[in-house]
């Protein structure tokens, strides 16, 4: 058997035991770099936090934002991805990336073709081969509808033209605002395909985000990475393509790290090998490394793509929920799995965070086999702190504690337990994050001593609280938030 083949084999051992244990909270709650305002997404409503008096403002109504947004570090400005219905295609089809609707425009010629050579089977339009990213679907056979002659029409006949006008078409936009005035938005790019975890820069100059690809389901085939630079007006520079969700800025803003696999083509694979690469975005000058081509002789409109130089530091077990994120020095902690040969078909769980030395090379697993045990599958959602002294890392029944790195190893501790654990094993419903760089906020149940001095007499609700690194209450955050806000 061949390397590759083996390879493929652990692999596909690996997936019942590692990755399949978790994924990623849908509602988040984000700080900026000192906890003074947070950005919190409850059932794809958003609102600002202040992080001193815990006083929201509403910023979307329920289902009309895309999950995990972000604020930047200083706190001075939010983005978000913002659901639009479209009601006149042809104008909201002018708005979207050029690369999309070329793409959109290219697969419906070969939908057309398919139909006046073969015709209508089943009642149904055919089927894209090799595309099955159901947005990417509804774009291009409306763009199909609304564009067809005569001839075609004929073809299609009236039942398929007037059920597809009806179905419900989305575009999506990244907005951008100052927290000092929500209302004071600005649209960056407007997309066909849903964005995902929106990320600032350290020095706040770019907004990078991940998108569906169009040749697979959501949340399956990884994600394309692109950046937005508001300053130079540049809407969409495209990074790197099938991308896990977890990737991260340098603290310098002069590079961003991601795990990608080797093979893109996924098909019926959802994990396979990769690496951990670095990109750099600006060079020592300061200027943004990006290159320009015209998608058509006859278009004025430019493809953007980030054209710096790509550095591969680690291999990896890909996994499109797999996590990035920097450290102040030169390292790049990340979540994987780790294969050994030969390797024993009893282990419970083989992934971990580890830590990637860019100056030498040198890979190294930093969870004990207790802090993996007590994760239960969510590794992936760790957190780094501020001084990247220490990771918070969420187990199951929505349980999280604190491992210190270094010398430090000895103020680890578990801040909520087993005793006061509510929910599913599988994912945490709303992962703890670092407030500033000594607080942390969190979700506990009724039944937390944070909460109430005696669990027999449960509070009336769950609640986000604010806790130091001890584990001592700082404030319950939410005290004055409305019932639905809380109501996990």
């Amino acid at each position: 058997m061949s390397n590759r083949k083996i390879t493929c084999c652990l692999v596909a051992f690996y997936i019942a035991i590692s990755f399949l244990a978790g994924c990623i909270p849908e509602d988040s709650l984000q700080w900026s770099a000192d906890g003074s305002k947070g950005i919190y997404s409850k059932k794809d409503a958003l609102f600002l936090v202040d992080g001193s008096t815990g006083s929201l403002t509403q910023i979307a109504p329920k289902e009309s934002t895309t999950i995990w947004p972000a604020i930047s570090p200083d706190g001075s400005q939010f983005a978000y991805g913002q659901i639009i219905k479209v009601d006149d295609f042809n104008s909201a089809f002018k708005l979207l990336l050029p690369t999309q609707a070329k793409e959109i425009k290219e697969h419906a010629e070969i939908l057309k073709q398919k139909i006046l050579n073969d015709g209508i089977k089943d009642a149904n339009l055919p089927s894209l081969e090799g595309y099955s990213n159901e947005q990417h679907t509804a774009w291009v056979d409306r763009y199909l509808i609304e564009k067809a002659d005569n001839q075609l029409s004929q073809k299609i006949g009236p039942e398929i033209i007037k059920k597809t006008k009806e179905k419900g078409l989305t575009y999506y936009q990244l907005v951008i605002a100052p927290a000092a005035d929500p209302n004071g938005k600005k649209v960056l790019t407007i997309s066909s395909q849903s964005l995902w975890r929106i990320l600032f820069s350290p020095d706040s100059k770019f907004v990078a985000y991940v998108s569906d690809r169009i040749t697979g389901k959501e949340f399956e085939v990884g994600f394309d990475l692109y950046l937005a630079c508001p300053s130079k007006n540049i809407n969409a520079a495209f990074v790197a393509s099938a991308v896990s969700i977890g990737y991260d800025f340098r603290p310098d803003s002069r590079a961003i790290a991601y795990l990608e696999p080797e093979d893109k083509n996924f098909k019926d694979q959802k994990i396979v090998p990769g690496s951990l690469f670095e990109k750099t975005i600006i060079d020592p000058n300061g200027q943004f490394l990006v290159s320009t081509e015209k998608l058509d002789s006859n278009d004025s409109q430019m493809k953007y793509t980030c054209s710096g130089p790509t550095k591969a530091y680690a291999g990896v077990v890909y996994c499109s929920w797999m996590k990035v994120a920097y450290a102040r020095d030169s390292r790049i902690f990340f979540s994987s799995t780790k294969i050994s040969l030969p390797s024993s078909k009893l282990d419970t769980d083989n992934g971990s965070v580890f830590c990637c030395d860019t100056l030498t090379g040198a890979v190294s697993d930093i969870l004990p086999q207790i802090a993996i045990d007590f994760t239960q599958g969510n590794y992936h959602l760790f957190t780094l702190s501020h001084d990247s002294r220490k990771i918070l890392f969420p187990g199951k029944k929505n349980t999280f504690g604190i491992y210190a790195l270094g010398p430090d190893i000895e103020s680890s501790k578990i801040l909520v337990d087993a005793n006061e654990g509510f929910g599913e094993d599988a994912p945490p419903k709303l992962a703890a994050e670092w407030k500033g760089s000594n607080q942390i906020s969190c979700l506990v149940s009724e039944k937390s001593h944070y909460l109430t001095a005696d669990p027999n007499t449960p509070h009336r609700r769950k609640e986000i609280v604010i806790l130091d690194t001890e584990g001592k209450l700082v404030k319950i955050l939410s005290k004055d938030w409305p019932d639905e806000l809380l109501d996990y």
